[in-house]
């Protein structure tokens, strides 16, 4: 594939206290013994505070983790530091860190010393065998900094898990932050390049590279697709700042766009830079507007894009809860609180807005054909890693897509997924178990589920992929006792249904 590389642009913010800055190469090596001599894994550390996973830990320093962690160990230490963000007293932190030398940590920017305390500068979080730098949220006057560099949040892991993942020559990450998705994605592209606005977010996610010793990552300083123009890409990610609000305060919530116009732009603009078959998946939120349906207008970004779209839907979430859950003022007063969420629902109202969507969208660029746009439910779960099976949803929207007519399902050869299961409840009836329910279950990835009746899950087990589906439902209706005219319309929605949320496939997948 040919592509043209960009010049790299310099960091427009200056490099200061604020952002590690290591001179001595030779001290991400020495980062990275400290660390591992001290058992600093993302097990050691759940081992440490007697939690299943660090994912809901969130910025909490409660009095239990403190008590856990208060017996001077180098681990236990680390742990105050970077993941508890609690200040340690000099000795503390010097044997924590030997054989480095405390003044080492202070140059490099990732402690400061404040008297006899030692104070993190960053968090330090380990994930999929990496360590990753971002910033702590710090509360206080003025609230979060503007260049503030979001972590492994919540939505980074959605993405992180429904990310397509296969061997590809080059990648993109578009809004890059502290450079996880970008970092994650070095592991099956031949490059990648990360682009954002925010120099300190550069700055950071450099530091990660290099610290995790992942060399065919290159960050680029610009905004959207400017830093790459002319290049292509089989993936693009983002985690975009969607948050749809009337403040642009902080670079990674808000892009200071209107309403939700940085998702439509990486819809419209994305298809350049993708190459044939490419995939683009990225967070989204959008706006739902009074009369109007969502489905459609978000349909609509997607004409002459020579692109299928679908939406994984997460939810439409009512706009109190939304800028409830979101305003941040830096302080408890209640009057700034209170005329900040006077705002943002002022913001909605002028716009007609009844709610906003949430969920990833999933392009694939496809120019030789009739392109589709579809929304699908949002599973019960979301298990890590579920890339293939956003692939496969890809696949099997495109077959339905491709018949003419629903009657055409009926010609072909379809069988169970493989990760299928039947969950039964059974309640006594007259002193014996009877069957009161079935539940249809996928097991990993996508973990979809619906109910099932007794007679249904028999005759599915019956799709094996050696006979059409016309077959299987004749012998289903000689079962009934029903009439296979009367039979087959409710079950070709029935099993449209089952093969666009992967239950069921064509024989040839």
């Amino acid at each position: 594939m040919a592509t043209h590389p960009q010049p790299v642009r310099p960091l427009q913010t200056p490099l200061n206290e604020r952002v590690p800055v290591v001179t001595n190469p030779s001290d991400y090596q020495r980062i990275r013994e400290v660390l591992a001599a001290a058992g600093y894994t993302d097990r050691g550390i759940t081992q440490v505070l007697g939690v299943d996973t660090l994912n809901r830990l969130g910025e909490r320093k409660s009095p239990v983790l403190l008590r856990r962690t208060r017996g001077g160990t180098p681990l236990e230490t680390l742990i105050r530091l970077f993941i508890l963000g609690e200040p340690v007293d000099v000795l503390a932190a010097t044997r924590a860190f030997a054989p480095m030398e405390l003044d080492d940590w202070r140059k490099n920017g990732l402690v400061s010393l404040e008297g006899s305390l030692v104070e993190p500068s960053l968090q330090l979080r380990c994930y999929q065998g990496m360590v990753i730098a971002y910033d702590f949220i710090r509360r206080g006057p003025g609230g979060l900094q503007r260049d503030y560099v979001m972590g492994v949040s919540p939505s980074s892991l959605v993405l992180a898990s429904m990310t397509v993942r296969r061997p590809i020559h080059s990648a993109l990450d578009l809004g890059s932050g502290c450079g996880i998705q970008a970092l994650l994605a070095a592991n099956h592209s031949e490059r990648v390049v990360g682009v954002d606005c925010n120099g300190r977010a550069l700055a950071i996610s450099q530091f990660n590279s290099r610290l995790n010793r992942i060399e065919n990552v290159q960050f680029r300083d610009g905004d959207m697709f400017g830093p790459v123009a002319g290049e292509t890409f089989e993936l693009i990610v983002s985690n975009p700042p969607f948050i749809i609000s009337p403040d642009n305060r902080h670079l990674f919530l808000n892009s200071g766009l209107e309403s939700d116009d940085i998702c439509r732009r990486i819809v419209r603009e994305a298809p350049a830079f993708l190459s044939e078959g490419g995939y683009c998946v990225f967070n989204a939120n959008w706006a739902v507007v009074e009369g109007e349906d969502w489905r459609a207008r978000l349909a609509g970004w997607f004409e002459g894009t020579a692109c299928d779209g679908l939406v994984i839907l997460q939810g439409v979430q009512d706009l109190g809860e939304y800028a409830a859950s979101l305003i941040e003022v830096g302080s408890n007063e209640q009057a700034e609180y209170t005329r900040h969420f006077n705002e943002w629902m002022d913001y909605y109202a002028a716009r007609r807005m009844t709610g906003i969507g949430q969920g990833v969208i999933v392009m694939r660029r496809a120019g030789a054909r009739r392109n589709w746009f579809a929304v699908e439910d949002p599973p019960q779960n979301i298990a890590f890693p579920s890339g293939d099976d956003v692939a496969q949803l890809v696949e099997l929207q495109t077959f339905l897509h491709s018949l003419n007519h629903d009657s055409d399902l009926l010609d072909q050869f379809l069988k169970l997924a493989p990760n299928v299961r039947l969950e039964q409840t059974h309640g006594v009836v007259d002193g014996a178990w009877r069957q009161m329910s079935g539940r249809l279950c996928r097991v990993g990835g996508l973990e979809y589920s619906g109910s099932l009746d007794g007679q249904s899950a028999v005759a599915l087990a019956q799709i094996d992929g050696r006979r059409p589906l016309r077959e299987c439902l004749v012998q289903l209706a000689a079962t009934l006792n029903t009439d296979p005219a009367v039979l087959v319309p409710s079950a070709l929605a029935v099993f449209r249904r089952l093969i666009e949320q992967g239950f069921v496939l064509p024989a040839s997948f």
